[in-house]
């Protein structure tokens, strides 16, 4: 039921807004300004018998830009399939352990898809909204609790399938001919976390594969509502209530805060604090879960970008008895734009699970991945990447048919993507 209520809200909203949207006219007796397309940087070169490919791109990118001149709704679509992915330790119940959106090990099931539209507000009386439908394995994965029993994968049938609603949410934000508080949004419904620096596409992310920081340190989705402000050009805050950590209906009938802090030093330095407070135990409002998140990113020149993230994680009357539950760590990606169509990313961790409640065992993480990645078309890219985890613990990792402290990951996928 939830599922269909906000489904049929998403779809009121991008009708309204088509409607209310005022139709795009050139003024009388000009010509309209065509806009130069981008270059493509893979037109020219050594794989010309991808031109016809290319071509049909340009045409679906056009019927894109029609859509969001005419209506201001902006539609995008990708897809990421991973042709090979496989853990060397073969795990018997073909599961890649301590990893939360990769395929399975040797699988050739379709990882994820995702369907998207957004609209900003207009004026004093037009909201705007946001929308993103997900199918696939990762879909499955990030699914929050729909009906509020506390648990994901039971006794709902929307939580067991392999589709989401990622977000559905409405913005609105204060006119420029507002008197006061200009630029404030305010933002409410369903929507992925302020946390952390990677997201839930595979296609945003320098890495295939995510962090364990990304997996097990924050949530993926909140449903509630937040408020950001731009106090001046360089420095904006953001903070609202939320029902927790992946929830859609409340686990507890208690909201949690959740906040950030963003400041941009320079055209080179961005730092982001992030924050989420409060009861996330089932049917208790007493213990509460905690996390501090800072983001900085680093660009020193327009092919080196350096993306740091450290985490750090506390919950009072955890499972397994513990009173007060901490975890930390530290992720570091650097990624290099070598040329038009060659880049490749870098990243090492240090994931510490001090007191097993976020693992299952008391261990420290580490990894490392490298990545590659070719552009096909400006749209179509292929990525291979290899991953090394290592566990302080020797029960971390599945090993056929017993475990071990390391596992060796290697795999490769296409995207495609119109964005």
């Amino acid at each position: 039921m939830r599922i269909r209520v906000l489904m049929c809200l998403a779809t009121t909203l991008a009708l309204v807004s088509v409607m209310a949207a005022p139709a795009a006219r050139a003024e009388e007796g000009a010509p309209e300004a065509a806009a130069e397309a981008p270059k493509d940087p893979t037109r020219g070169q050594w794989d010309a018998f991808l031109d016809p490919l290319r071509d049909t791109e340009d045409q679906v990118s056009g019927v894109q830009k029609t859509i969001e001149d005419k209506t201001k709704i902006h539609v995008s679509a990708g897809f990421s399939w991973p042709t090979w992915f496989h853990d060397f330790n073969n795990p018997n119940s073909g599961i890649i352990s301590l990893h939360s959106l990769d395929p399975d090990d040797s699988s050739a099931e379709f990882n994820f898809g995702q369907l998207g539209m957004t609209r900003p507000s207009e004026g004093w009386y037009v909201p705007g909204f946001g929308l993103k439908l997900d199918v696939g394995r990762a879909a499955k994965r990030i699914k929050a609790d729909w009906n509020g029993d506390g648990t994901i994968d039971r006794g709902d049938t929307f939580e067991k399938n392999s589709f989401d609603v990622e977000e559905a949410y409405l913005t609105w934000t204060v006119p420029d001919d507002s008197p006061a508080l200009k630029g404030l949004t305010l933002k409410g419904g369903k929507f992925v976390t302020l946390l952390g620096a990677e997201v839930i596409e595979p296609w945003a992310n320098p890495n295939f594969s995510r962090s364990f920081l990304f997996g097990l340190a924050i949530p993926f989705t909140h449903t509630g509502g937040l408020a950001t402000y731009p106090i001046t050009d360089k420095l904006s805050v953001t903070g609202g209530l939320v029902l927790g950590w992946d929830n859609v209906a409340d686990n507890n009938n208690s909201p949690s805060f959740m906040g950030n802090v963003t400041y941009v030093a320079n055209d080179m330095i961005t730092v982001a604090g992030n924050g989420i407070y409060g009861p996330e135990q089932t049917g208790k409002i007493g213990p509460k879960r905690g996390v501090a998140d800072l983001v900085t990113t680093i660009k020193p020149t327009s092919a080196l970008t350096f993306l740091l993230n450290y985490d750090w994680g506390t919950e009072d009357q955890a499972v397994g008895g513990v009173s007060e539950a901490e975890w930390q760590g530290f992720a570091g990606i650097a990624s290099y734009q070598f040329t038009d169509r060659l880049s490749a990313a870098a990243r090492g961790e240090w994931f510490e699970d001090h007191d097993g409640v976020r693992t299952g065992i008391r261990q420290t993480l580490y990894e490392g991945t490298f990545t590659a990645k070719y552009l096909l078309t400006q749209h179509l890219w292929f990525r291979a990447e290899y991953r090394h985890d290592h566990s302080t613990s020797s029960a971390a990792f599945e090993k056929e048919a017993s475990t071990r402290d390391y596992q060796n990951i290697a795999g490769f996928e296409f995207t495609y993507l119109f964005n």
